[in-house]
């Protein structure tokens, strides 16, 4: 007898786990791999020093001022930008789907707790990525206008067309990444105060990064960055990189032929792996085209707490909507200090 169906068929089986999407960690903040300042909710103060001072024949009379010491501190203002990742959750979109089970008797009730914890829980790593991607690409439409109107050059002291290709591509955002503030911000050009060109040290005559040029690119860093930043072993330095240069510096490392050398030391493996050049160790962040040498004091993000990254505010929208709102604040900008110390490979 031939069977005949009429209706809606329904899948026969559903899988028990929902594949979540794989979020960048946002490793700076957690790790704290550059100067994380708490507790600003507008704007803030930073303050910079530098003593000079000149050695002179002694003599058995009286000082008298002569400027042979040199005595500089410099206040410059930071405002920072309120940015927020808000929306609304309608779960009546959520009827006829597996998380219909979840949600309890009565017509109005329409929160499912298996979407909460399985898909709406990822908003907040989704966040942090965001505001990881944000500190190191990414520039303000009016920062973005200012170093496409410097004049580009060759030397030290300009800025190199390059760099102005990079910050034109980058994503505008709200705030400045820190390779922008590099570039271009209100106190540092050459320690005057007034907009232009950062006091940083540029790495000249770069060349595509490659598994095979790598190494020869690092060494330009590695080369151009001043010694006293180089011999620090109080306060030593880091090098910024894409995350990107972690594959090509292990395909260098394991090229195979007579050229084959060890570039890079590479320790550990997972989340205790270490690697560095010539032992300054690499942090690989979402950078894009840029690389940073630079003692991690010197790169500040200010901002008022670093745990509103995770505080995620849900509520109902009210007046009988049967809708939540998500909603969350940060209050955050980027600095740089000591900028004469930092290198910055292709700006």
């Amino acid at each position: 007898m031939a069977v005949v169906f009429t209706g809606t068929k329904l899948p026969q089986s559903e899988l028990a786990e929902i594949q979540q999407e794989l979020y960048q960690d946002s490793a700076t903040f957690r790790e704290k791999w550059v100067d994380i300042q708490e507790g600003h909710k507008s704007g803030t103060d930073v303050y910079e020093s530098k003593v000079s001072v000149t050695a002179k024949a002694a003599t058995s009379g009286k000082v008298v001022a002569d400027a042979s010491i040199t005595l500089r501190a410099d206040k410059t203002p930071v405002t920072l930008t309120s940015i927020e990742f808000s929306d609304i959750v309608d779960e009546s979109t959520l009827l006829d789907t597996r998380f219909e089970r979840s949600m309890k008797s009565g017509a109005y009730n329409r929160v499912s707790n298996e979407f909460d914890n399985a898909v709406l829980q990822q908003v907040t790593p989704a966040i942090g990525e965001a505001l990881e991607s944000m500190i190191w690409d990414g520039a303000k439409s009016a920062t973005k206008v200012s170093i496409a109107g410097l004049v580009p050059g060759a030397g030290q002291g300009s800025i190199s067309a390059g760099a102005q290709t990079l910050v034109a591509a980058m994503p505008t955002n709200l705030i400045d990444s820190l390779p922008a503030t590099i570039l271009y911000n209100a106190s540092q050009s050459k320690n005057t105060p007034g907009a232009g060109l950062g006091d940083y040290k540029k790495v000249l005559s770069i060349a595509a990064v490659t598994s095979a040029t790598i190494a020869a690119e690092y060494a330009k860093i590695y080369a151009t960055a001043p010694a006293k930043v180089i011999n620090n072993k109080t306060n030593v330095p880091f090098i910024y990189a894409p995350l990107g240069d972690q594959q090509l510096i292990k395909i260098a490392n394991n090229a195979v032929g007579a050229a084959q050398q060890v570039n890079f030391l590479v320790e550990g493996s997972g989340t205790s792996e270490k690697i560095s050049y010539n032992g300054i160790e690499i942090k690989f962040v979402p950078l894009v085209g840029f690389r940073v040498l630079a003692d991690p004091r010197y790169l500040k993000v200010i901002m008022d707490l670093m745990s509103d990254m995770s505080g995620l505010n849900i509520g109902e929208v009210g007046e009988g909507a049967m809708q939540r709102f998500i909603k969350n604040i940060q209050t955050l900008a980027t600095w740089v200090t000591n900028q004469r110390y930092i290198t910055l490979y292709g700006g």
